[in-house]
């Protein structure tokens, strides 16, 4: 097993920070008002999206970066999110947010 390099290393553990703080919105959400079904079916989506996220950063001789990419991208456009891919892709780059 290898580790992700670097600057894919932290970029993968930005995308779950920011997955993390979003899903925790959609918990306060959830215990104010209970849970939309719309809600419900994005953050099932948001966590269908980065689950294999710490698999991938720490198995990286078997990770598909672009498909790593393309699912971020998917997510990003089914719900109009603040873009999963292009923060990979900027911290990935070593551009400071």
């Amino acid at each position: 097993m290898s580790i992700a390099p670097e600057n894919c290393l932290r970029a993968g553990l930005e995308v779950l920070y920011k997955a993390s703080v979003a899903a925790r919105m959609f918990g306060y959400e959830g215990a104010l008002a209970g849970l939309s079904a719309k809600s419900s079916e994005q953050l099932a989506d948001l966590m269908d999206t980065v689950h294999n996220i710490p698999q991938l950063l720490v198995r990286w001789e078997e990770c598909n970066e672009d498909l790593l990419v393309a699912m971020l991208k998917d997510y990003d456009k089914k719900w109009a999110s603040s873009s999963l891919a292009e923060e990979y892709s900027r911290v990935r780059r070593g551009v400071a947010g």
